[in-house]
């Protein structure tokens, strides 16, 4: 791990989770400093309504939409 240390995600990225998923509200602060230091090309942050920690099963249509706007924005 010691490799990866303090280097940050420059390519462009998308977060997906599910708004009822406690991962996301774990750490307070944590899903901001992602967003701000460690992805600086990110491009949506998404919390899906109806969803938990399976999100693409709860909500595959909502999350397939995300995907796809996601990737025509990178053409």
């Amino acid at each position: 791990m010691q490799t990866f240390s303090g280097r940050t995600i420059d390519v462009p990225s998308c977060y997906i989770a599910g708004k009822s998923d406690w991962g996301t509200y774990q750490f307070p602060g944590a899903a901001e400093r992602m967003q701000k230091s460690a992805c600086t090309r990110m491009i949506g942050f998404h919390l899906v309504e109806g969803a938990g920690h399976w999100v693409q099963q709860e909500q595959p249509e909502e999350v397939s939409d995300l995907l796809k706007r996601f990737l025509q924005n990178q053409s």
